[in-house]
């Protein structure tokens, strides 16, 4: 129980006095660097995600799995380096943060705080300044901060990289017919009216657990200890760049299923969050009570 509660704790307190909202980005360990490992989705390509990613078409990997002989098709797994170029161990101005996204990477088996140290570049003791780690003792799964990442964000084209970046994305979703677009069960409208339209909100990150039970009539439910009941939940998860929204049907229960966690949702949402397992790390957004 302990071990399990110290890792709550660094998740919780790592990086809370930061300022800085952007969606936080996975990280693996590619050779001798960082890389994001990523799936590409319908509409882009390798040339699109080179621009985004600010990095050569040439340096991004391909899975070794992949079949270098066919098209790449959605769904198709990429690794893009995580170099000089999109990578900064010093955090952004209010004027340069617009692209840069906190970087994070989740501590395997064999790791420790010197080779992780390495790969960022940086020195233990800011390794451990910038997760509040009071030694070097880092526990399988923990999730550390590891810098910040240069990336475009899928929504904006204002300037002739972005364009190049997600022209096609941005015309798809002009053309589409949105009323086959909502959100299940209408959430993601009562999240903006409850949230002023995204501008009165509050983060939150850590652990989700999943329950048996579906979803009511489309709407995903949840259960969350900060929220009262009937509350629209933004749920981001980095690691497949998927969002829904839930609805709060309580707290969390008092449970062993629940333990150090800090949100519970219905098993209907794990495919909508691209998720197969049980737990999940995710990103919150509520609304300020």
């Amino acid at each position: 129980m302990l071990r399990y509660l110290s890792i709550f704790l660094l998740c919780m307190l790592s990086f809370g006095a930061m300022a800085q909202d952007a969606d936080s980005i996975l990280a693996v360990r590619r050779g001798p660097r960082w890389a994001v490992k990523y799936e590409i989705k319908k509409g882009e390509s390798v040339h699109m995600l080179a621009h985004r990613f600010y990095v050569n078409e040439k340096d991004i990997e391909f899975d070794p799995d992949f079949d270098k002989t066919k098209k790449v098709m959605p769904g198709t797994v990429i690794y893009i380096p995580v170099i000089s170029q999109n990578y900064s161990q010093s955090k952004p101005s209010v004027l340069d943060s617009r692209d840069m996204h906190e970087l994070y990477y989740h501590v395997g088996l064999h790791d420790d705080i010197g080779i992780i140290s390495t790969y960022s570049g940086v020195t233990k003791s800011t390794m451990r300044m910038w997760n509040n780690l009071h030694g070097n003792t880092l526990l399988e799964g923990q999730p550390l901060f590891i810098g910040w990442l240069k990336m475009i964000g899928r929504d904006t084209t204002d300037n002739p990289l972005r364009e190049s970046a997600y022209a096609t994305v941005q015309k798809a979703v002009v053309a589409a017919d949105t009323a086959k677009q909502r959100i299940p069960g209408g959430l993601d409208t009562v999240y903006n009216r409850q949230t002023n339209n995204g501008l009165n909100v509050l983060t939150e990150k850590g652990t989700a657990v999943f329950f048996e039970k579906a979803g009511k009539l489309g709407a995903y439910q949840a259960f969350h200890n900060a929220t009262p009941r009937g509350t629209i939940i933004k749920v981001f998860n980095p690691g497949s760049g998927k969002t829904i929204y839930v609805k709060v049907l309580g707290p969390v229960p008092d449970t062993k299923l629940y333990a150090n966690s800090i949100i519970g949702i219905c098993d209907a949402a794990k495919d909508a969050l691209g998720i197969t397992d049980s737990k999940a790390w995710v990103e919150l957004s509520y609304p300020v009570n």
